[in-house]
């Protein structure tokens, strides 16, 4: 008598092709999820490198408008080495007293202290009198995103050159 072998799968053999067809998978979603959250991060950063930016025009433009260097209220009325912290926004050339108060948009997309719902984005501006020749401008964004303080720093110099 001859014993017919059935043809078919084993028990061990479907146990292992389920495994490597699972790790597939898992390993396909978890690069996804990788991706959609460093596309959240990179969302973010950019956004905010645009209002470290804007941080630095501010302060530009408040020290453009006073045409002497000494004019300028914040530089003529502080010691050297003095290091001051500020808010400051696109529509006001005041320089504010630092608070950790969020940036806020506007319905327009303007971002602001004034008006509008709070976003996740802290501005500090850091003033610091070098010399009489030279101040540094350091802005500091931060911003929250799923429990994680992220940072991001901008410094530029302003001259006195008239």
């Amino acid at each position: 008598m001859f014993i017919k072998q059935q043809k078919g799968f084993s028990l061990i053999g479907v146990t292992i092709s389920i495994f490597i067809v699972s790790t597939g998978l898992m390993a396909i979603l978890s690069l996804a999820n990788m991706s959609l959250k460093s596309s959240n991060v990179g969302e973010m950063r950019f956004i905010a490198s645009g209002l470290a930016q804007e941080g630095v025009e501010i302060i530009r433009d408040i020290r453009r408008t006073n045409v002497d260097w000494i004019d300028w209220e914040w530089y003529g009325t502080i010691a050297t080495s003095t290091v001051q912290n500020y808010r400051v926004q696109y529509d006001n050339s005041n320089l504010i007293s630092f608070s950790e108060t969020p940036l806020k948009i506007d319905t327009n997309g303007f971002y602001q202290y004034s008006s509008g719902n709070n976003t996740f984005f802290y501005r500090k501006i850091t003033l610091t009198k070098v010399s009489f020749q030279e101040v540094k401008v350091v802005v500091e964004i931060k911003w929250q995103s799923k429990g994680n303080w992220h940072y991001l720093t901008v410094e530029d110099h302003l001259w006195n050159w008239k």
